[in-house]
């Protein structure tokens, strides 16, 4: 089976599987997914009906920013082919065609950002025969990832009449699914459902997306008796859900299902400072949030595979999941959306109006450290699983991209055309575009070089070394082409952000004692923002490793502990479940203002915990060599684990009265050692504990 739209099949009036918004999302120019059922657990003696209900899913629905619908076409269609073997040997075909019949159901309709409408007192519509339509263009491919589902559900943790007397329900944390419900209310009773992240300072309902066609709203007019309730094709970014036109006694049940992308569990983080953990159950959670057909940004506002978000999350991603199955079907989508000269879209699949946008906006659909996600991702994705097919299957994709770049530079400069630059920096947070244009040509050009840099390193996996030359006398004349360009003898940087001085360092377009001023000035910028953050999304990642490599350890912890905005930890302070987009979504007067609570992309800082905190380094590839090494900074215990593709690592550790007991895990088949300061121990297999 597969649709034009999204589907949902029962037979004889049983639901075959649990799966949701089948087939999935897929750049449908080029590739449609298609599913495979088993009915004979289903079937009946004599007659057998089969039932499928079709609603807009991304086909026809309103998907990406701008809320347009009918990007693909204006018509639904279901494809299905039934393959009877019987017992005498002998086999039939049945196909969809003109003697299947179709008709309105109760859903009067359904959409991914309008949100869902039942009516259970409309009757029945009279069956009419369906169009035949012509063979869809898109090759069919059978779906290579697990499918989307409701993975687990919620109760509220209450159900409350806020100041200004609405009913509204508060799941706990933010996420992303529907809402069950049960009423009793007299039929024609039309209830209605708003979704939210947030409440305002007051503690009423808060409508936290603001933007053309984003209703996240449910509606159902009750029936006869009892009414059951749970949109079946749309979902929502939320935690408090606003109940109008029944009251609390007519609620008779409401939970949430959470919905997303089946992932398996390969790490955990625990520590005994309650706003780390706190940090990690955040990411996670918005982990999970995001991992919905394709890695997406948030689940309210866009949820589209936008190729920045993923690339500076990968590390953290894939450390707490296993995102090789799921990253590499998406990867193969991005395979098939680059351009002809070698572009990659910023957004997989990219949606023809959310490109039309971007190209009427920007001048353009590609940008650095985005589109740089055909490099980055996979790498990431073999020096934590230690798949090199990942490596080879992208090759051309990579390739392709990289002389893209060297044509839209000059002097080896990648400045010219449109860059995101560092987003979202906080001291740009009322002036967004401002901030893009102060930080994009120095971004671009440094971006160019760490891609580059990651190249050789795929190149090197792969044994192809003459490539590797030509790469690496690339890579150094970038380098020197930033150093030339942007960064003065004292150490001071054109634009002078934070983040500059930060992607400066991380590209290694500067060493000795040019590195050690950048670094320096990097620090004074920190003590002159009174010691907080002004990172965007793109320097982020790497802000603490930077500060670690140069010397300034006790800086970068102090970043981590802060609690004060900007931070991680002020996200926390502020109550938050999930990880934030922008690092102040809450002003520290308390505004509440209307961005995404469910972004994962600062949640990024989990990859650095994991080591220095936690001590799970991995060195090699795949984790074939691995170090322990915990920094014993600013907690009193800690635990990590991460099953690699050998068996469990894990480390834990505690302070005691007679030093810091550290117990650890090596897996079969791995070179291990324990570091603690200067001097290393070997490890063999087994569990080991120490006291130091």
């Amino acid at each position: 089976a597969s649709a034009h739209g999204v589907y949902a099949l029962w037979l004889n009036g049983k639901r075959v599987d649990s799966r949701r918004l089948a087939p999935e999302t897929t750049p449908y120019e080029s590739l449609l997914y298609y599913q495979i059922y088993d009915l004979k657990p289903f079937l009946q003696e004599g007659e057998n009906t089969l039932r499928v209900l079709l609603a807009d899913g991304w086909w026809i629905g309103r998907i990406g920013l701008t809320g347009h619908s009918c990007q693909y076409g204006d018509r639904l269609g279901f494809l299905g082919q039934l393959e009877l073997s019987y017992s005498d040997g002998t086999a039939d075909t049945i196909v969809t065609d003109s003697s299947f019949e179709s008709r309105p159901s109760h859903i009067c309709y359904a959409d991914l950002f309008m949100g869902e409408k039942w009516d259970m007192t409309a009757a029945s519509a009279p069956w009419t025969p369906c169009t035949v339509a012509g063979a869809a263009d898109a090759t069919l491919t059978v779906q290579p990832i697990a499918p989307i589902g409701a993975w687990t559900t919620l109760d509220p943790v209450a159900v409350m009449t806020t100041p200004n007397g609405e009913l509204v329900a508060d799941f706990g944390q933010c996420l992303a699914g529907v809402v069950e419900l049960r009423l009793s209310c007299p039929a024609g009773t039309a209830v209605t459902l708003d979704h939210s992240e947030t409440l305002d300072t007051e503690g009423n309902f808060f409508r936290n997306i603001l933007g053309r066609n984003k209703d996240q709203q449910d509606t159902v007019i009750c029936g006869e008796g009892e009414t059951a309730f749970c949109p079946e094709f749309t979902y929502h970014g939320f935690r408090y859900v606003r109940i109008s036109g029944a009251s609390r006694e007519q609620v008779l049940s409401i939970r949430a299902l959470v919905i997303g992308t089946p992932l398996e569990e390969l790490g955990s983080f625990s520590c005994s400072d309650g706003l780390l953990t706190q940090l990690q159950g955040n990411i996670r959670r918005s982990t999970r949030s995001n991992m919905v057909s394709v890695p997406t940004d948030c689940p309210q506002r866009e949820k589209m595979g936008w190729t920045g978000d993923i690339q500076v999350f990968v590390p953290t991603g894939s450390f707490n999941y296993d995102l090789s199955g799921f990253l590499g079907a998406w990867l193969g989508q991005m395979r098939l959306s680059q351009t002809e000269d070698g572009g990659i879209p910023i957004i997989i699949p990219t949606y023809p109006a959310q490109t039309a946008m971007q190209l009427k906006t920007n001048g353009g659909n590609t940008s650095s450290a985005w589109s740089d996600a055909c490099v980055l991702v996979p790498w990431q994705l073999y020096k934590m699983y230690g798949d090199k097919q990942v490596l080879r299957d992208n090759l051309p994709m990579m390739e392709k991209w990289m002389d893209y770049i060297a044509a839209a530079s000059h002097d080896y400069l990648w400045t010219e055309g449109y860059h995101f630059g560092d987003w979202l920096i906080p001291s740009f947070q009322d002036d967004i575009e401002g901030g893009t244009k102060a930080t994009a040509p120095v971004i671009a050009a440094c971006q160019y070089a760490v891609t580059t840099a990651a190249l050789i390193e795929v190149l090197e996996a792969l044994g192809e070394k003459d490539k590797v030359e030509q790469y690496r006398n690339l890579l150094y004349t970038i380098r020197k082409a930033i150093c030339r360009k942007f960064v003065r003898e004292d150490g001071t940087i054109e634009g002078g952000t934070q983040g500059l001085y930060v992607m400066v360092l991380h590209s290694g377009a500067v060493e000795g004692e040019l590195a050690k001023k950048v670094a320096a000035r990097l620090a004074e910028k920190i003590a002159q923002n009174d010691g907080a953050l002004d990172t965007g999304f793109v320097s982020t990642p790497h802000l603490l490793n930077v500060l670690m490599d140069n010397g300034y350890e006790d800086l970068a912890w102090q970043l981590l502990m802060r609690t004060e905005s900007p931070s991680w930890l002020y996200q926390v302070v502020c109550g938050a479940t999930t990880i934030w987009e922008n690092w102040n979504a809450i002003r520290p007067d308390g505004t509440v203002t209307a961005s995404s609570y469910n972004h994962y992309s600062l949640g990024s800082v989990g990859s650095w915990m994991y080591r220095h905190i936690g001590g799970l380094h991995p060195v090699e590839a795949g984790w074939r060599t691995m170090e322990f090494a915990p920094a014993f900074r600013c907690v009193d215990s800690a635990q990590c684990s991460h099953l690699t593709p050998y068996g469990l690592a894990a480390c834990s550790w505690k302070k005691g009265e007679n030093g810091i007991e550290i117990e650890v895990q090596v897996p079969h088949g791995v070179t291990a050692w324990l570091r603690v300061g200067e001097e290393k121990r070997p490890l063999t297999a087994g569990k080991h504990t120490f006291t130091i």
